[in-house]
């Protein structure tokens, strides 16, 4: 029989951690483990302001392409959601009645639900699609009439008709 040798078996037990850690890290994108964690929880805060569930998938998205899009966004959107949570509206129509439209807080809360009904963030050239039968727009007639496959977003197929009125008339 072998004497036990307490120096190996801390070292084996040390390799496995350090394998076991190594092999973890792979199983995870690397964005997330590069971006901060978020102080707010915009999932929560789009279903507040939209009046519906929403997917925590498109919700991550928009919340990237709105942070990529408008400069100081985390920044407002932290404001805003300290200004909901001081406040406690029950509603998003109590919020949108008691904030005037000119303050930050309206005009974020604005964006995020024009955002959530288009499924587009941005505007002119660099607006961004994030999701197009599944935005809010069309939840209304869901179940009555198709999605359009035709559209005026980002790559649409012609010019603006009233841009072409325009051109005309010059």
């Amino acid at each position: 029989m072998q004497p036990i040798n307490p120096a190996r078996r801390r070292l084996l037990k040390g390799m496995a951690a350090l394998s076991l850690s190594a092999c973890c890290a792979t199983l995870f994108p690397r964005q997330l483990a590069a971006q901060p964690a978020a102080t707010v929880d915009f999932n929560a805060l789009s279903t507040f302001l939209v009046r519906r569930q929403v997917s925590t998938i498109l919700s991550q998205r928009y919340y990237e392409a709105l942070s990529r899009h408008y400069e100081g966004f985390q920044i407002h959107l932290t404001a805003l959601a300290d200004y909901l949570a001081t406040r406690r509206f029950a509603h998003v129509d109590d919020f949108l009645a008691a904030t005037p439209a000119q303050t930050p807080f309206f005009q974020t809360a604005a964006l995020i639900i024009g955002s959530w009904y288009t499924g587009v963030v941005g505007e002119g050239a660099e607006s961004e699609l994030i999701a197009y039968a599944d935005a809010m727009m069309y939840q209304p007639t869901q179940g009555i009439l198709v999605v359009p496959t035709y559209g005026g977003g980002p790559d649409s197929w012609g010019d603006n008709p009233e841009m072409a009125k325009r051109e005309v008339q010059q």
